[in-house]
């Protein structure tokens, strides 16, 4: 209850601001703010004669109200671009465009007679722009800021974790990039921009895209230092944990820019190190030595110590040339990474992650209507890891997991080029944008999953018994060396943990934005993509959108959008398909070893008179990529008083969706039976047969013309159904396979995570003595998981079968809240992912007050303190991250994991 009133107190405060400004009737000046490569410019101040000033929304516009008639004079200024003034007289007959270029290049400024809709026409569903304000009010420390980027940009659909993030136009090579820089650094941030032009790749509901964009170095020497500190006494217990344990959280570091010459170059560098004090909750039920069922809650310390640098120069090689060079470089040490709910201490790992890119940009203007952009990226990231034990794995299924970690000694390390070349070209009706993006990576890796091995306890029938024996059950029974207790399979994999491959991808586009009269827009493109490992060549993907505005103040805009989409597979997937080739190495299972009297996972030889089943991995031939098929029809509308309204809706259909088949499995069921190939070996086949369909709707209003308060809100319903679970949040959907090979029943459902809600919104007050609050929240609901019965009962190396409808008086059956279910020998088939989560509901705010220490008016950098406190899941609402899906398990239908409590946390930043 005190969390509703919470939320809504913050609501009512919102609106209460919003309607208590003056609204102002009269002329209306309106324009639109661009960079040079005319992108859209937030966050830019633009003043009116002086006295007014407005500042440019998410879309590059503004708007001046109850302007007299006259001559007036307009000034635009933000950081890192040239200040433009222009005279102009009203009433004007159109908006005024400026177009600005970096500092020290001349600046255009375009006034057009021409009115029509700001909004891009490619653009479709919740499209935001972060910059100024807004951006400072989201998160200092860049895990924490990624996180709500992600859930930002799932608003368009998609899981967060499945955001495809660039920086400064960069893709990141390898699986992309997976850490941002420093807040500092950024000049502002794109999210969902432009979803249907041909630039990009990804569909709108694939889990949304995030540019985000650096500031170039300042004319003038400007720095600063800062720190911030969460400690033990500021943040609430963990979720599941008995114990409030020494959370904290330390940052802190440097920024500083200015000229190299006096003219035609400039530098920024920027570092800083982060002390973070997590803990792993352990929530686990284990057998304890007198061989009772005992529950485990443990706080294990996860800390993380961390450097970030950055650097970059902007060099001036002619009055049309811009160099742009910049160096990245992150490095942390991870300890107990994997430990956490089911997973015990021992089965953790230490992590050395680090990523150092280093990136080139050349922007060309050839002609004032033409400008040419080249990029090359060189990136080389990994990973070392250390695992606490090398002793085999015990999974108990629905219980707890222990023993040492699969993923054992690891060692990744990548080299990725990236090339991407731009071309636009503007002319009176048309903006064109034509060029190819370029990415080769080359993979080293040292992969030893399962090399120790892992015994799985997954429960079964008992002879003469018609209740079927728990994952934990079987496994008490194996530590007492009793009848039954023998695990129900081990696996393990033996060979060269060597793995290399080189990958190429390469992707050519082009779009058009044409102006065909001032209120009517049609965009269209192309974009073709191919890639090796696996071999794609067929990803031919045109696009097409409208946008109308029927009235002549253009305060609706209607949309419609059609178009394909192709996917792209990553490195680590293929190497994925290389570590099981069943050569190099050889990945067996045992089904129902024997260990001689009481189970001891050290000294048991489970291959002794054992026969073990093999597993390969391959790819289908004439392998194809996915297609996604969007149609998309939006509106948005301008209402009194500065609102604005929008709403989407989107029809989706997908072909050729990844997923993975034994097309060798045993024809009656037993492992060792026969298949329609060779004996004894699963052949895990890559295959392009799934399906997907369903629609997206989302609504959004926003509100960024007042003084005092800027929000944005909207929420967004994603009903994707598919048979390969292809935008779950663990994002391997190439490698899910079906409950039954050649058998689709039961397997249409949503993805796993991916949330049927998700209610969204920020909001930035100015409040009395120069304090400024800040908001952000996120909540998603009815995200479904997997329902299992922790066996293989058809034999084919996958334990994912599902229970089964049970008759009333069953014996055995679980009452449950999908109706009485059996583990086997039931009746229908139970749907994949029939579990439904909780919702989850994260409020992350900041409050913030900045003092002016030099009282020098015409100081062009002015020394300030800025305090800040903020908190992250500041109503500590318990964020569910897994719950118990194995059948009579005794986690079954719990939940055992979460997300962090509220965090809170102090900072102090003093700028030069």
């Amino acid at each position: 209850m005190k969390k509703l009133f919470f939320a809504a107190s913050f609501a009512a405060l919102a609106f209460s601001h919003a309607f208590a400004e003056t609204v102002c009737h009269g002329t209306t000046l309106t324009g639109i703010v661009r960079d040079s490569t005319l992108a859209l410019i937030p966050g830019a101040m633009i003043t009116l004669d002086g006295n007014q000033n407005a500042e440019s929304g998410s879309d590059g516009s503004f708007r001046f109200t109850c302007i007299g008639d006259g001559s007036h004079r307009l000034s635009v200024n933000v950081e890192g671009f040239e200040k433009r003034d222009l005279t102009l007289t009203t009433p004007h007959g159109g908006q005024v465009d400026f177009v600005l270029k970096p500092e020290a290049v001349e600046s255009e400024v375009d006034v057009s007679a021409d009115g029509g809709p700001s909004v891009s026409v490619t653009s479709a569903g919740p499209s935001q722009t972060l910059s100024g304000k807004r951006l400072q009010s989201l998160a200092d420390d860049p895990d924490d800021l990624l996180r709500e980027l992600q859930q930002m940009a799932a608003a368009g659909g998609g899981s967060p974790g499945n955001s495809t993030i660039s920086i400064d136009g960069f893709q990141g090579g390898g699986d992309g990039n997976t850490t941002l820089p420093p807040k500092s650094s950024i000049a502002y941030i794109k999210v969902n921009p432009d979803l249907f032009s041909a630039e990009y790749r990804s569909p709108p509901f694939g889990g949304g895209h995030i540019e985000v964009y650096t500031k170039p170095g300042l004319s003038a020497y400007h720095g600063a230092l800062f720190a911030t500190n969460g400690s033990p006494w500021m943040n609430a217990r963990d979720p599941f944990s008995t114990s409030k344990a020494s959370l904290g959280k330390q940052r802190y570091g440097f920024e500083f820019t200015g000229p190299i010459f006096r003219k035609g170059s400039d530098f920024s560098m920027t570092l800083e190190h982060r002390s973070i004090d997590n803990f792993a909750v352990v929530n686990a039920v284990t057998i304890d030595g007198a061989g009772n069922q005992s529950s485990i809650v443990q706080n294990v310390a996860a800390p993380q110590r961390l450097w970030v640098g950055t650097a970059r120069t902007d060099w001036q090689l002619g009055p049309k040339n811009t160099f742009i060079a910049t160096f990245n470089s992150y490095l942390n040490h991870l300890e107990n990474v994997g430990v956490g709910g089911a997973s015990l201490a021992e089965t953790g790992y230490d992590q050395e992650k680090y990523d150092h890119t280093l990136r080139f940009t050349d922007v060309t203007t050839i002609s004032p209507k033409l400008m040419h952009e080249a990029r090359l990226g060189i990136e080389w990231d990994g990973n070392n890891d250390a695992p606490n034990s090398t002793a085999p794995q015990v999974q108990v299924a629905g219980a707890f997991t222990g023993g040492g970690s699969t993923a054992g000694p690891v060692r990744d390390h990548e080299l990725d080029i990236e090339g991407d070349d731009d071309v636009i070209l503007t002319t009176t009706n048309h903006l064109m944008k034509f060029g190819f993006q370029a990415e080769i990576l080359d993979e080293h890796l040292r992969l030893t999953t399962n090399f120790n091995g892992t015994y799985t306890f997954g429960g079964g029938t008992v002879p003469g018994q018609a209740v079927a024996l728990t994952g934990l059950q079987q496994y008490s029974l194996a530590l007492s060396g009793q009848p039954n207790g023998s695990p129900t399979d081990y696996s393990n994999v033996a060979g060269n943990p060597e793995v290399d491959l080189v990958q190429t991808r390469f992707a050519p586009f082009f779009q058009d934005d044409w102006k065909v009269r001032p209120n009517l827009h049609i965009a269209y493109g192309v974009r073709y993509y191919t890639q090796t490992d696996p071999k794609v060549v067929d990803s031919l993907t045109p696009r097409l959108g409208v946008a109308w505005s029927p009235d002549k103040k253009s305060t609706w805009t209607l949309h419609s959008h059609a178009g394909l989409f192709a996917d792209r597979f990553f490195a680590h997937t293929y190497a994925e398909i290389l570590r099981m080739d069943g050569v190099q190495r050889v990945t067996s299972t045992i089904y129902n070893p024997t260990c001689t009297g009481i189970f001891n996972p050290a000294t048991c030889n489970p291959f002794n008179g054992a026969t073990p089943i093999h597993s390969i991995r391959t790819v289908a031939p004439s392998f194809p990529n996915t297609f996604y098929s969007i149609e998309n029809i939006g509106f948005t509308h301008t209402l009194p008083h500065g609102w604005n309204l929008s709403g989407d809706y989107h029809i989706a259909q997908i072909w050729h969706a990844t997923r993975s088949e034994n097309i060798n499995s045993p024809l009656n069921n037993s492992p060792t039976g026969p298949r329609p190939g060779a004996a004894n070996l699963n052949v895990l086949q890559m295959q392009g047969t799934g399906r997907g369909y369903g629609n997206v709707e989302f609504a959004g209003l926003e509100q960024h013309s007042l003084k005092h308060v800027q929000l944005f809100m909207g929420a967004v319903r994603v009903q994707i159904i598919d048979d390969n679970d292809g935008n779950s949040n663990n994002g391997n959907s190439e490698f899910s396979t079906p409950q039954t090979t050649g058998s689709n029943a039961g397997e249409y459902a949503r993805s796993t995570g991916n949330g049927l809600w998700n209610v969204f919104g920020n909001a930035t007050f100015s409040l009395p003595e120069k304090i400024q609050l800040s908001g952000n929240f996120n909540a998603s609901g009815d995200a479904p998981y997997n329902i299992t019965t922790g066996f293989d009962n058809n034999g084919d190396g996958n334990f994912n079968d599902r229970p089964q409808y049970a008759a009333p008086g069953t014996p055995g059956a679980i009452s449950t809240p999908y109706g009485l279910l059996v583990a086997s020998g039931g009746k229908g088939v139970f749907p994949r992912n029939k579990g439904t989560m909780p919702w989850t509901f994260y409020l992350d705010s900041n409050l913030e007050r900045t003092f002016t220490l030099t009282h020098n008016p015409k100081a062009e950098h002015q020394q300030t303190l800025q305090v800040n406190i903020r908190s992250s899941n500041l109503l500590n609402h318990t964020n569910v991250t897994q719950v118990g899906g194995v059948l009579g398990s005794p986690q079954f239908g719990v939940p055992y994991a979460a997300d962090n409590g509220r965090r809170v946390e102090g900072g102090v930043r003093y700028s030069f």
